[in-house]
């Protein structure tokens, strides 16, 4: 008994080497930190804080290198120009396992997760929802949301420390919630529902993005698995009744030809033939759903939380902020479209926060076939997860002149919110970058000119944010700031 199992340990052990060896072979061409087998770079403590250790890999190694997550080698590219051809080249380098196996445990097969057919159809479904004139169409309910949870959250604490996380995750939510799927999350009755489906997000963003970067397997035994499905579990039940009731209305409608809400949750309804719902169609609309729900709120709600955090540090740009609003608004309650295109120190301050706090701190692809890399004459090999680290690149020193340093006047002469040259894509780049853009960037100069309008936001001395990488950038102790009243 003893000798089988020694040769049952020694066999495996001999197969975990030979594995080991084959992918340091397919690797031999890029440099990196050594790793072991089976745990890769994770012997080092430093690998836990993982922006902070590629960060430190791209000083020593440069642009391009493996970075092991456990036993599964990464390609770490930051080179802005390979990253631009990574992203726009969709059937060499599709969204992998990683979104396929990890994603799509929370967002099923939604928009973020979906390749090739099925999503170009369901972003040409969508698409509409998320362009220029259409995001117009809600500026006003933008601002009246945005007053009301002004009014509820904020006034009431003045001159003292607040978390601002809740108060924009909540407001992100309310204007998505309208938006999207025509629910109306200020009401009392729903309070509970949207701090459910915040905590859900936030939490099942930590594990997911923790699952991925060091490549920890979906297993269903593991406890932060079950949490994450209990959590879509919850998301579910609510947004069931809301397809229900909207597809309810719609039928009802039909036969008194009476017009239903143009919005998300109408139009994946209609998509349907006859609008029946059956279990894979509900599937279809309830994937969306959480796709889009989660995205559409979580992002838009941390970008708000380290605006507020970095002006609160930096008067002299609030200052700066309110000429502006005085000087192009004056009294405006409700902003416009044209408002907010003459708001040009806004958009720089919004870019330079997005620089900083990259909401979306990495992506990746996989490989589908070797590619050749022509400036340093190295072969991408198939099947390889190329990790892009979006939050580094935009601190990148060889890029950028004092990259830690709040200076929005860096964008004054940027055009657009993308600069793909020095390898500033916050929203992604190409047929994949974010759907959402346009209503992120409106939400987020409309919270700012509210904000600094009625406020004047102080640090808080005692407090600094614990930054970790999830699939968002998340600050795990909140963002505490103290707001004063202007007269």
């Amino acid at each position: 008994m003893y000798d089988a199992m020694k040769q049952v340990i020694n066999g495996l052990f001999f197969f975990i080497v030979i594995i080991y060896i084959s992918k340091r072979y397919k690797f031999r061409q890029f440099n990196g930190p050594m790793p072991l087998p089976l745990i890769g770079n994770l012997y080092d403590p430093k690998s836990m804080s993982v922006i902070t250790y590629i960060n430190s890999c791209i000083r020593k190694y440069g642009p391009i290198f493996t970075f092991w997550a456990g036993y599964k080698p990464m390609l770490v590219i930051c080179e802005p120009a390979l990253v631009r051809k990574i992203l726009t080249n969709t059937s060499i380098f599709v969204k992998g396992p990683d979104y396929t196996e990890k994603f799509s445990v929370v967002f099923g097969r939604g928009l973020v997760t979906s390749n090739g057919k099925k999503h170009k159809e369901d972003r040409g479904c969508l698409g509409r929802f998320f362009t220029k004139s259409y995001v117009a169409l809600h500026y006003q309910m933008i601002c009246e949301n945005t007053d009301k949870m002004i009014s509820e959250e904020l006034m009431p604490n003045l001159d003292k420390i607040i978390d601002m996380q809740d108060f924009f995750h909540i407001l992100s939510l309310r204007i998505f919630g309208e938006f999207s799927i025509g629910m109306d999350y200020s009401l009392p009755e729903n309070h509970d529902a949207a701090k459910a489906l915040n905590t859900g997000v936030k939490e099942g963003s930590n594990i997911i993005g923790t699952h991925i970067i060091l490549n920890i397997p979906m297993l269903s035994f593991l406890p932060s698995v079950q949490k994450v499905k209990k959590i879509v579990t919850n998301v579910n039940n609510h947004i069931n009744n809301i397809i229900s009731e909207r597809h309810t209305i719609i039928v009802k409608n039909e036969l008194i030809n009476k017009p239903v809400n143009d919005d998300i949750l109408t139009t994946l309804i209609l998509r349907n033939p006859e609008n029946k719902l059956d279990e894979s169609k509900k599937k279809d609309i309830q994937d969306h759903l959480r796709t889009t729900l989660a995205a559409g709120h979580d992002t838009t709600a941390f970008f708000g939380c380290y605006m507020a955090y970095l002006l609160s540090k930096h008067p002299d740009i609030q200052d700066k902020i309110r000429n502006e609003i005085r000087t192009q608004l004056q009294d405006t309650t409700y902003i416009t479209e044209e408002d907010v295109d003459k708001l040009t120190y806004c958009r720089c301050v919004l870019q330079e926060v997005l620089r900083l706090y990259t909401v979306i701190p990495f992506i990746n692809r996989t490989s589908t076939k070797d590619y050749f890399i022509e400036t340093t004459g190295q072969t991408i090999p198939a099947n390889t997860t190329i990790l892009v680290p979006l939050s580094i690149m935009n601190r990148n020193e060889t890029i950028w002149e004092n990259p830690n340093h709040f200076n929005p006047e860096r964008f004054l002469n940027i055009a657009g919110h993308n600069n793909a040259k020095m390898g500033y894509l916050p929203f992604g780049y190409g047929s994949r970058s974010c759907i959402g853009a346009n209503l992120a960037l409106t939400e987020g100069i409309i919270m700012m000119v509210k904000l600094i309008s009625l406020f004047k936001i102080h640090p808080d001395p005692n407090f600094k944010p614990n930054i970790i990488a999830g699939i968002s950038l998340i600050s795990k102790n909140g963002i505490n700031v103290k707001l004063e009243k202007i007269e």
